[in-house]
């Protein structure tokens, strides 16, 4: 049933096709439990549609939706950063948003870093079984694990860890709804570490994919010019 629901899709007209793609859970970006299916998906649906298409998420571990859409069993992904061995099976859309992976500290703590190796002297919170920036791997900081990033958080109001490593995004939305009582205790500490740029994917096994590509950037250049790209993002406050 898959190979000739594949088939189908493949060699249906663009205007007015439904594009199945992979997400995972990850809000604010990607979520299930979301209305509007978390803002990454949401923008991504939305330059669609002003593509002609209609967009459906599928949501599924991260590693598995890597392999799912690198495949061809599905019609894209959200949410892509880019690697060299993913350049060699995806085409990548333009960049709609950015992830900032740095660090949150609590209000009013003097802390302040230009290099990495500022930040020797602290402990830095970090969630077991995330892969960290290389350049953050190879400071050699003081780090002590916690199973996730709600936890990280928490661990970091309460004085057990100095510093907590963590999406701003994904913080600010922590912080916004199950950890709101944190909210004033904790603060943004800049530069991030590392910005990478998300993308939606489409496997270069599939029929079509760079047309996709291409019509999935012609939307996302009308968001960007009537201001609708960036309303999303202040609303999801990313």
């Amino acid at each position: 049933m898959l190979v000739v629901s594949l088939s189908l899709r493949a060699g249906a007209a663009c205007a007015g096709e439904t594009l199945t793609l992979a997400a995972s859970e990850y809000p604010p970006y990607m979520s299930s439990q979301m209305a509007n299916g978390g803002v990454a998906v949401a923008i991504v649906r939305e330059a669609l549609r002003r593509a002609g298409y209609s967009a459906k998420a599928v949501y599924m571990p991260w590693a598995r939706a890597v392999n799912e859409a690198r495949d061809g069993h599905l019609d894209g992904i959200v949410g892509l950063w880019t690697t060299p061995e993913r350049l060699q099976r995806f085409l990548f859309s333009q960049a709609f948003l950015d992830n900032h992976i740095g660090f949150f500290k609590r209000s009013g703590d003097p802390i302040r870093y230009r290099a990495l190796a500022d930040l020797k002297p602290y402990t830095i919170g970090i969630v077991r079984g995330y892969a960290n920036s290389e350049a953050f791997d190879a400071a050699r900081l003081q780090t002590d694990e916690t199973l996730s990033d709600a936890s990280n958080l928490s661990k970091l109001a309460a004085h057990h860890i100095d510093l907590a490593l963590i999406d701003r995004g994904v913080a600010n939305y922590l912080l916004g709804g199950s950890l709101a009582a944190l909210a004033p205790k904790l603060e943004w500490l800049p530069p991030p570490v590392v910005v990478y740029p998300m993308h939606l994917g489409i496997s270069k096994r599939l029929p079509q994919a760079e047309k996709r590509i291409q019509d999935f950037n012609r939307g996302l250049e009308t968001m960007r010019q009537d201001g609708t790209l960036d309303k999303m993002l202040k609303e999801a406050k990313i």
